[in-house]
């Protein structure tokens, strides 16, 4: 994985710019990475109608049919406390989003991702949350979560290959909490 290890400190104003770069997806597939802009609800928004129905239903918990500004907006806030990343293919088409929602506490953070359904598979899930992963450590958080639906077993499988410790958080529906550490 290609990265910029930017040391902002924890409380340092975030330099978006430069946490723009090109990945490798262990399957060989060349991500162009970077921070999304208000510009982008747009890109976001169609993005989203490449997603599919399941995973759209497992990323916003609900029926959500169409993902519109109700959706995209807190992604895009202006805000120190919400980074998203827009991933693009060869063909500069965006493939997948993964925002960064800080808490208030300054350590921890709660990670959301979506991959466009033809992209899955692809490691594009796996490469771009290990990028966020590093942007939250260079940020000084120390905490980042994601709260999955029970059935989501993909997203759960590949969290806990990441070394995200997983914990029941409601029965019904299931939802399940995990949670890594960052060192």
């Amino acid at each position: 994985m290609s990265t910029n290890p930017i040391d902002y400190g924890p409380k340092a104003k975030r330099d978006d710019t430069r946490w723009t770069t090109d990945l490798t997806t262990r399957d060989g597939v060349t991500l162009h990475v970077r921070p999304a802009r208000p510009a982008d609800k747009a890109i976001l928004t169609v993005l989203f109608r490449h997603v599919s129905k399941e995973d759209r239903r497992f990323r916003f918990m609900g029926t959500v049919q169409e993902v519109g500004d109700q959706q995209v907006a807190p992604m895009l806030e202006d805000s120190s406390q919400v980074t998203t990343f827009l991933a693009f293919n060869d063909a500069q088409q965006a493939v997948a989003c993964a925002t960064l929602f800080d808490e208030p506490d300054g350590e921890s953070a709660e990670v959301t991702l979506s991959v466009h359904a033809d992209w899955k598979g692809k490691g594009v899930s796996w490469t771009l949350l290990e990028y966020v992963l590093s942007y939250a450590k260079a940020h000084g958080i120390k905490r980042v979560t994601s709260l999955e639906s029970g059935d989501d077993r993909a997203a759960i499988n590949l969290e806990r290959e990441m070394g995200f410790v997983a914990r029941l958080l409601c029965a019904d529906p299931i939802e399940i909490g995990l949670s890594k550490a960052i060192d």
